[in-house]
């Protein structure tokens, strides 16, 4: 039979309510297997330090506020909530809330209940101020099951010392008797657990809230409650004790279930054991070093952050990866977290990790692919079959809200680092799953001083954890490394700032207890060649009879390839306006037939679908070892070409852009050994079109005046320039980037980048050390935090209209999915695929024709989406127009923009 009446904690999908005490058992039991079977040695040790306790006194000290985690739902107005859940209100001594008392949200009533009830009961002091109490932190940590750290409590009211005259909602006598016993029950079963006597620092609190968490949502699971429920209705002889006991020996099943427990995995030895392609393969001389040197490094100085700058085609995500390992088993982290700069670099990496990941491991080791449209990729996507027989599959639970990085691996973007740093719901167990890891960053110069300082603060706070880092860079210069070191050695302990000159290729290594420097001698490059720069001054028009002009200038660069009906060819351009126009160029003037070159774009703005059939065409026959097509290939792309993909093209043809961009462009080609390049491909050869006078309005919005001045000074005056690589790169990069306070536009520039820093240092949580109350981490808190200046974006979804009616096709045979058929996960899925994402500015957000059916706001995939309705008239569809914008989706190009000025109404 179910246990006798309690305060209940759970109802929802339950024939009979779950009682509050069950509950937090069944939590302590959850919270005791994730600390002994899916916390890394280096966590456990971290957290316990952090409370000055022994290891196993700080598991009972979890599980002890695990138990008490919903005290706050014992209280008149939540258990009043579901009638028929509520067997006490009425009973004497339990009277209901006080007439026209609010309700109080449960965690919000627990961080009242527990301090002045852990006085009572242990002594713990309440005087003085309550950043400073341990009763009071304890409480924050329990009350932040949801996600976010509660404002502290004050003397004011006796918030502290009388929480029931503070709180009235509370309810006293019997309601008080009741969170004393579910309190004393706590402590009697766990063996009288020990307190620490003092606060914790905000690492420690952030895991120890974590693993709570995540044990709620395991012990919150229909399934396993109603299988206790079930326990004590065949057994008549269970207790809270036998409850207990059971759960514990239940609950590392269901962390195997949830893919919680930790794999078997194969030490590090060689590049070659752990990379089975290279096997038959000379290693390059940057992966030889670092076999070789690191191990030794790290067996003597310990885990720490490893900084690998080469240029492009270097093997730095290999030699990455080998040394996450090697710093991995030295901090005895478990398994890697590789960040890149966006969705199109994050993808292929992906599965170059899951094959990492294989060779590595034995046993489950759930490799997850992280960004806010993963569940879309058909390979990773909720609509995967399981297959039973891969290990690093990633099943539904794991894929849920907030979870994906808690797997084994991942490959995510770069937003999802940086998130933790910023004032976020769940952040803390988004840090345990980082700090289970060693955390590897490529392409980490690719950010501007926004997401750059956000980097730093991310990487700040890595330290103070702990975790190792790895940072791969094809252009990183000094300064800017010296920043991203430094805040690590900040992070751990190390304030003084030694001087840092990164070797070119190379790699730097700070060790974590000490802060010591070491450098490796420059290495030769495998990859050391002769980059010829062509600089073509060009004027900013479309118009191909211009001879001065990009377009006329574009035809000329492409005249071998289009002559011999030979090669490959990339174009970067910086805006989506451009790639369009550029590629209406070039199909307006080759034509589509069989004998013209195949053309291939590759934008933001394009239906999710599209654009990753663009991606994996090009990875396909670009890719290394990858066929080319018969025919010549022009690939137009906007800048997700330049970053983490391996592209192997015979020639790149780029606007002006930042040096160091034009370098990493100028790296998507020649990357890998072909016997079918084209007699005139005879070297790697970047073509930069450079706009002569003022610059265009359109990419000042994307990249600074004073930096595309600089670097047009750089590259010098129209002609051919040959640059050794990667002898010449560190000077060729370094007078562009150092800092300018000798002109106008430098001191523009500085400005503006130093304010630019300033947001990044105000949006971010603060730093370790300035944390003196843990709603500091959650204070602000934004459901859609900026981790990218200005990228203020949305989703839309094109559609079509009639009078009367919504297609999702320009034929009006699809009609907008009704509420019934949005049950079908299928159905979202499709919808999701069809999205585009577009700068906010551009949609006037209180239009109502924009506004989704009001039965989406129920779906949390469609919830913040807007419609793109194009009126269809004669079978043609128009734009959206508004006042500043006309919208259309073009099948090709993707999503158009045009001022009212440019496309007229006809």
């Amino acid at each position: 039979m179910h246990p006798p009446a309690r305060p209940w904690a759970k109802h929802r999908g339950l024939t009979t309510p779950y009682g509050a005490d069950l509950h937090g058992l069944d939590t302590a039991a959850m919270a005791s297997a994730l600390w002994r079977h899916y916390l890394s040695r280096h966590q456990r040790r971290l957290i316990a330090r952090g409370w000055h306790l022994t290891q196993d006194q700080t598991r009972l000290l979890i599980m002890f506020l695990a138990v008490l985690h919903d005290i706050g739902k014992i209280q008149p107005g939540w258990q009043t909530a579901v009638p028929t859940a509520d067997h006490l209100t009425g009973r004497p001594g339990y009277a209901p809330a006080p007439a026209g008392a609010p309700r109080v949200r449960h965690e919000h009533a627990t961080l009242y209940a527990l301090p002045e009830l852990l006085h009572r009961l242990y002594g713990l002091p309440l005087n003085g101020s309550p950043s400073t109490l341990v009763a009071h932190q304890l409480a924050q940590i329990a009350a932040t099951h949801h996600g976010t750290y509660p404002p502290p409590l004050t003397h004011l009211h006796d918030e502290l010392t009388h929480p029931t005259t503070a709180l009235p909602a509370l309810g006293t006598d019997g309601w008080d008797h009741e969170r004393r016993r579910l309190l004393e029950t706590a402590d009697t079963l766990l063996g009288h657990p020990v307190l620490p006597t003092r606060t914790a620092p905000p690492t420690t609190a952030i895991l120890t809230t974590a693993v709570i968490s995540l044990a709620d949502w395991l012990a919150s699971q229909t399934t396993w409650i109603t299988a206790r429920q079930h326990d004590w209705d065949t057994d008549t002889t269970t207790s809270t004790t036998t409850h207990l006991q059971r759960a514990l020996r239940l609950a590392p099943a269901a962390l195997h279930q949830a893919q919680l427990r930790t794999p078997v995995v194969i030490p590090p030895t060689t590049m070659r054991a752990m990379f089975p392609h290279l096997r038959g393969h000379r290693l390059y001389p940057l992966q030889k070093h670092i076999e070789k040197q690191l191990p030794a490094l790290v067996d003597r100085l310990g885990p720490g952050l490893l900084l690998i700058t080469a240029p492009t085609g270097d093997a730095k995500t290999e030699c990455g990866l080998f040394a996450a390992c090697v710093l991995g088993a030295a901090a005895h982290c478990i398994g890697t977290a590789l960040f890149l700069p966006n969705r199109a670099s994050c993808e292929p990496m992906w599965e170059r990790l899951c094959a990492h990941t294989r060779a590595t491991t034995r046993g489950p080791a759930p490799t997850g692919l992280v960004h806010h449209l993963a569940w879309l990729d058909t390979r990773f996507g909720p609509l995967r079959k399981t297959v039973a027989s891969d290990a690093i599959v990633v099943e539904e639970w794991l894929r849920g809200r907030y979870r994906p990085l808690l797997g084994y691996a991942c490959a995510a973007t770069w937003d999802q680092l940086v998130t933790a740093v910023l004032a976020a719901r769940y952040n803390t167990v988004r840090w345990l799953g980082i700090t289970r890891k060693t955390v590897l960053i490529d392409e980490a110069h690719a950010y501007g001083p926004y997401e750059h300082q956000l980097t730093k603060e991310a990487l700040h706070w890595l330290g103070a954890f702990g975790v190792p880092v790895v940072l791969l860079s094809a252009t990183l210069t000094g300064d800017t490394a010296a920043d991203l070191v430094h805040a690590y050695r900040s992070g751990a302990g190390h304030t003084d700032t030694p001087a840092l000159h990164p070797p070119y290729p190379g790699w730097t290594y700070t060790d974590l207890a000490t802060g010591t420097i070491t450098t490796s001698p420059t290495i030769p490059s495998a990859r050391a060649h002769t980059l010829t720069i062509t600089v073509t001054p060009a004027t900013h028009t479309h118009d191909p009879a211009d001879p001065h002009g990009r377009a006329h200038a574009l035809l000329e660069a492409l005249r071998p390839l289009h002559d011999t009906h030979r090669g490959s060819a990339l174009i970067v351009c910086n805006t989506i306006a451009d790639a369009q126009a550029t590629h209406d160029l070039l199909e307006a003037t080759w034509g589509t037939g069989p004998h013209a070159p195949r053309l291939l774009l590759l934008q933001s703005a394009t239906p999710h679908h599209r654009r990753t059939a663009a991606t994996r065409k090009l990875q396909r026959w670009t890719g290394k070892g990858r066929p080319r097509p018969t025919r010549p290939l022009v690939v137009v792309a906007t800048q997700l070409a330049e970053q983490s993909l391996d592209i192997d093209t015979d020639l790149v043809i780029t606007d002006l852009a930042p040096l160091a961009l034009i370098i990493q462009r100028a790296g998507r080609q020649f990357r890998h050994p072909r016997t079918d390049r084209p007699p005139w491909a005879t070297g790697p050869r970047i073509a930069v079109l450079v706009p002569p006078g003022r610059l265009p309005p359109a990419w000042l919005q994307v990249y600074d005046e004073s930096l595309l001045d600089r670097t047009r000074t750089a590259l010098g005056p129209p002609g051919e320039r040959h640059l050794a690589i990667p002898e010449d790169l560190p000077g060729f990069l370094d007078p562009v980037y150092e800092t300018d306070f000798t002109t106008p536009a430098g001191i523009s520039h500085e400005g503006r980048q130093a304010t630019e820093a300033a947001l990044g240092r105000q949006a971010a949580v603060p730093r370790p050390a300035r944390i003196t109350d843990l709603h500091q981490l959650s204070d602000g808190e934004d459901p859609h935090p900026e981790t990218r200046l200005g990228a203020d974006t949305l989703h839309v979804l094109p559609v079509y209209t009639t009078p009367g009616h919504i297609w999702l096709n320009r034929r009006a045979t699809q009609p907008l999915p009704d509420h019934a058929t949005l049950a079908a996960p299928a159905t979202v899925h499709r919808l999701m695929n069809l999205t585009v994402p577009v700068r906010a500015a551009l949609l006037n957000a209180t239009d109502p024709e924009t506004e989704p059916p009001p039965a989406w706001r129920d779906i949390a995939a469609l919830r913040h989406l807007r419609l793109l309705p194009q009126p269809l008239r004669n079978g043609n569809a128009q734009p959206y127009r508004n006042h500043h914008h006309n919208l259309s989706l073009h099948p090709t190009l993707g999503l158009v923009s045009r001022t009212p000025r440019q496309d007229p109404d006809p």
